[in-house]
């Protein structure tokens, strides 16, 4: 697929929309979800969703399925790598810092791997236990091997059942399912379950989360196949959106009668469990942005975002080591940083950030073969 140097600039907004969240500075109170009930994490999933359905729609009608099933699990395998190689990170060189500086910031978040080193390691290794900032890369991993099952299914029951049984299973979601399964697993005897507790498994809900996944593939096909059929959207379509998404986000901030009680609703707006009213705010969100992106890089090329987007797998496993570095700096009293510290967090982090998608870039380069002059 030829790249769209949009779709690159939007994973690197989203990007330092993450970083700016997880860094441990007062901008994060600013970058946390700033445009309403939507995170970054929701826009990465789905767009990631979205390019897969674009690329391997063409591959579900070849006559070896098994190109399809081996591409997209070598991918969900490359992924793995990446999310073991920063827990081999994180449990030798945090783990040693929370140990040795006692710095409760660090400490807490590996707090189970302190208690119980083994099982935190081969839990981690099978999925089973995902730390803080450390639970993201474990769901794209089970999205990706899940993902074959779902242009197996569209091929042969059609793209509406497929997201009526994913509509269904993000409702069982919302109903508890994650626990109800971990309550039944645990309470089967014979089974080697560890003693985890299912918060350690990760804070965000596969069963909620497929939902959005199953739709970006769904978009993404549909674009894929039928680019010609593509129609302008419509305005009384697009204003719904905007009227949504701008009461959402003055509710988000609490301004005026858009003021409720988080405490009794905040079950509409959970973001593990990806709410429905998260998910309202997400797809009226994404329905401006792609009616609004294009028309921006049309005149605007962010190059650092393109180049921070093309290479997100990188950068956004180099961004948590830089994340997690960062938390040592916290004292015993977690005070906030000095601002001259921040400030310095801040270069340090977008610079080695940029550094890895500068040298992404160059090695896709040279990988290239070269055209020999005649």
């Amino acid at each position: 697929m030829k790249r769209r140097p949009e779709f690159d600039s939007l994973r690197g907004v989203l990007l330092v929309l993450m970083t700016l969240t997880h860094l441990p500075t007062r901008l994060n109170t600013f970058s946390n979800q700033p445009f309403g009930f939507v995170s970054a994490a929701e826009g990465f999933v789905f767009l990631s969703a979205f390019l897969v359905g674009v690329v391997y729609a063409r591959k579900v009608d070849d006559a070896d399925p098994n190109v399809l099933w081996r591409s997209l699990w070598q991918r969900a395998l490359k992924v793995y790598g990446y999310h073991v190689a920063l827990l081999a990170f994180a449990f030798a060189v945090i783990g040693t810092l929370g140990m040795t500086t006692h710095r409760p910031a660090i400490h807490n978040l590996l707090a189970f791997f302190h208690e119980d080193p083994v099982t935190a390691l081969w839990g981690s290794l099978f999925l089973l236990y995902c730390p803080p900032l450390l639970d993201i890369l474990p769901l794209y991993v089970l999205l990706l091997l899940v993902t074959p099952f779902i242009f197996l299914g569209a091929r042969r029951l059609g793209w509406t059942k497929v997201l009526c049984v994913s509509g269904l299973v993000w409702l069982s979601a919302q109903l508890g399912l994650k626990r109800a399964l971990y309550d039944l697993l645990v309470f089967i005897p014979v089974l080697p379950w560890p003693p985890l507790r299912i918060e350690l498994s990760g804070a965000f809900d596969f069963f909620g989360w497929q939902f959005l996944w199953v739709l970006g593939v769904w978009l993404g096909v549909a674009r894929a196949t039928a680019p010609e059929a593509r129609e302008p959207v419509s305005p009384v379509l697009l204003t719904g959106a905007l009227v949504v998404s701008v009461a959402l986000l003055l509710l988000r901030y609490q301004v005026g009668i858009f003021n409720i009680d988080f405490g009794v609703y905040g079950a509409l707006i959970d973001k593990w469990t990806l709410a429905p009213v998260r998910l309202v705010n997400f797809l009226a969100m994404a329905l401006l942005v792609s009616w609004f992106s294009p028309k921006v890089f049309r005149w605007l090329r962010p190059r650092v975002l393109e180049a921070l987007g093309r290479a997100s797998l990188p950068v956004f496993s180099v961004h948590l080591v830089l994340c997690l570095l960062s938390l040592a700096l916290l004292n015993e009293n977690e005070d906030p940083l000095a601002d001259w510290e921040e400030l310095a967090v801040l270069v340090a982090t977008f610079s080695v950030m940029l550094l890895v998608a500068c040298r992404q870039a160059a090695a896709v380069r040279d990988s290239r073969p070269r055209r020999r002059d005649v």
